[in-house]
């Protein structure tokens, strides 16, 4: 099967066609979310939309090519410092899938670029579907309800995301660290197997780094004995990957740090990997060593690797 691939980019004054296409579907398919109306929506121009990109943000999502979904952002006068996400729409052949969350995003890494603290929405309480999916991408009520000033009524609640880094570590199954060790660490080459034979084992444990739903770092622990520890209280570090475009926060420190307390709490007692010479500051910053005789080539990857260890 071919996974459909999502692109969300920000919307330019040629994208006025597909804006407005995706906005009218938005308005005939849930008209109680917006504060337009269809009607006057079909009236405006196509210069009068080129004049809203112009001076308002949107984003699309796009699926294989095809504009799936939209999203707006903007600057929240009555609360200095913090924005608003609205305008929020995906069709419904791509909602349950990534898209919403791509658009969430945006907007999300756009207000944090532009040093807003939070970010506000208001949804109706005829969208409880819309309500649930906000609270699972991080956004809390405020208690502020009110009635849609377009139709009073149409009750609507006032949603608010910290945008304080809300990186968690969570432990899940191995098949949702795929894409990010295919990317990270295979060159993005989908003739390469990333599935390893023991991941589904019973005592393999593997940790993703989640920024709202997002995976942005990987790591997967098997018991392993090795030459100089062959009790079973050994565990094998592979597959420790951190998105490219969020290195250089602290994800993976984090993410290593967690995972360790958790394998501790196990009675796990020391970790071993095989680690690529370009990322042993990196482990030496987080308390492994480095074994003394150990440089290789990998057979996988034909780079320079060492062996590394760390006693919990």
């Amino acid at each position: 099967m071919v996974e459909s691939t999502f692109r969300v980019h920000k919307v330019e004054r040629a994208d006025w066609a597909a804006l407005r296409a995706i906005r009218l579907e938005a308005l005939s398919d849930s008209p109680e979310a917006f504060g337009s109306t269809f009607s006057d929506t079909q009236l405006l121009t196509a210069r009068q939309w080129k004049a809203k990109i112009a001076t308002l943000l949107y984003y699309l999502v796009e699926r294989d090519g095809t504009v799936v979904g939209m999203v707006s952002g903007g600057y929240n006068d009555n609360r200095p410092g913090t924005h608003w996400l609205y305008g929020m729409y995906v069709t419904r052949t791509a909602r349950g899938t990534e898209a919403a969350s791509l658009l969430v995003r945006a907007v999300v890494e756009w207000a944090r670029g532009e040093g807003a603290s939070e970010l506000y929405l208001h949804v109706t309480a005829a969208a409880p579907r819309a309500r649930a999916f906000y609270r699972k991408v991080g956004f809390k009520e405020t208690g502020e309800i009110f009635a849609m000033e377009r139709d009073l009524r149409l009750t609507m609640y006032t949603m608010v995301k910290d945008l304080a880094d809300d990186f968690r570590v969570e432990r899940v199954d191995a098949s949702r660290l795929y894409d990010l060790r295919r990317r990270v660490l295979r060159n993005n080459d989908p003739s390469v197997s990333v599935e390893e034979p023991r991941d589904h084992d019973a005592g393999s444990r593997h940790y993703a780094g989640l920024l709202e739903d997002r995976v942005v770092a990987s790591a997967s622990f098997y018991p392993s004995r090795t030459s100089t520890r062959p009790e079973p209280q050994s565990y094998q570090l592979r597959f420790m990957a951190v998105d490219p475009d969020v290195q250089g926060h602290g994800y993976g420190t984090r993410l290593l740090a967690r995972a360790e307390d958790s394998l501790r709490a196990m009675g796990v007692e020391q970790l071993w990997a095989n680690a690529r010479d370009t990322a042993l500051g990196f482990y030496e910053s987080t308390g492994w060593r480095v074994v003394e005789g150990s440089a290789h080539i990998s057979a996988v990857t034909n780079l320079a690797h060492h062996r590394i260890a760390k006693v919990l």
